[in-house]
Parts: C-alpha cells; structure tokens; sequence
C-alpha cells in the first residue's frame, strides 16, 4: 500500500542540468547521468541541513512556459531540471541552470518500483480529500537514500 503525506514547503531553488522530451524518451535518465558527472561543479553550493548534511536532490517537471502549470494544462514540451537543492539567493554557475519553486502545500509519497503507481495512488487520494494537483510533480532524493526516491505533488485546497 502507498502511503501518501501531506507537507508544505516555502519558496526553494534547484540548480542543476535541463533538459527536455524532444531529446527522446530517456531524456531524464541522460540528464542524471550528466549531473552526476558535472554535478561536482555546483556541489559547494547545495543547501545544508542542521547537522551539515545536503538537503537532497531534486528532478523538477516544468512545462516550455516555466511556469509550472499543472499536468493537462501543460503544452507539448516537458522540461525536466536535475539537480540540487541550493539557498534561494544562489547563482548558477555557466552551464547549469537555476529554477525557484513557489512555496505550496504538496502531497507526497515513496517510489517502490512503478511511478505510475504513485501517480494513480496521489490522483486518487486529491480527489477523494479535496485536494487539486495545482502543477507538476517533482521527484526528490534524500541524501544517501540508496535509492530511495519521493514524488511531491503541488495541490491546492479546493
């Protein structure tokens, strides 16, 4: 069974590689790959926790408008950012690319092994607790998560 949260978070940036679906179907894999090879590059900018520990890595889904807008709005183009999480004032460096993700509430749940499974359990639950998907999914790895991977929902209360 999945089991689906409810969080809110303020404003947050991700910087990292971009890309987009015209580039093929594995397009988000190649842009992990090339992060986790360039990502050496912005890692002195990741945010930390508390304890000094780097707040984890992000994949953000955005439409060609970036704007965000929620999956069905959207236009033909998915663009996709790999990459980490960074204070809001951050700069990317030259060849990387900076996004700021509005604050919002999200629901949110853990990746077995089927995303769309997740997807189906999120749309579910929103509809059958007042909430509306207000933009597009993220996934989230937590550091050393070994694998461990959370798709966040952007929602608003209707």
């Amino acid at each position: 069974m999945i089991e689906i949260k409810e969080c809110r978070f303020e404003s947050f940036s991700v910087i990292g590689l971009v890309g987009d679906n015209s580039a093929g179907p594995r397009y988000v894999d190649e842009l992990w790959r090339a992060m986790n090879v360039k990502g050496k590059a912005v890692m002195h900018l990741a945010k930390k926790d508390d304890d000094g520990q780097i707040m984890g890595a992000w994949g953000l889904m955005n439409d060609e408008t970036l704007s965000f807008l929620p999956p069905g709005k959207k236009t033909e183009k998915t663009i996709y950012l790999a990459g980490i999480e960074v204070d809001n004032a951050a700069k990317a460096p030259k060849g990387f690319t900076k996004w700021t993700v509005p604050a919002s509430d999200y629901l949110y749940a853990q990746v077995g092994r089927n995303k769309l499974d997740v997807i189906n359990a999120v749309l579910q639950y929103a509809g059958e607790n007042g909430w509306e998907i207000s933009g597009c999914p993220f996934d989230f790895m937590p550091p050393d998560s070994r694998g461990e991977m959370f798709m966040f929902f952007p929602v608003k209360k209707l």
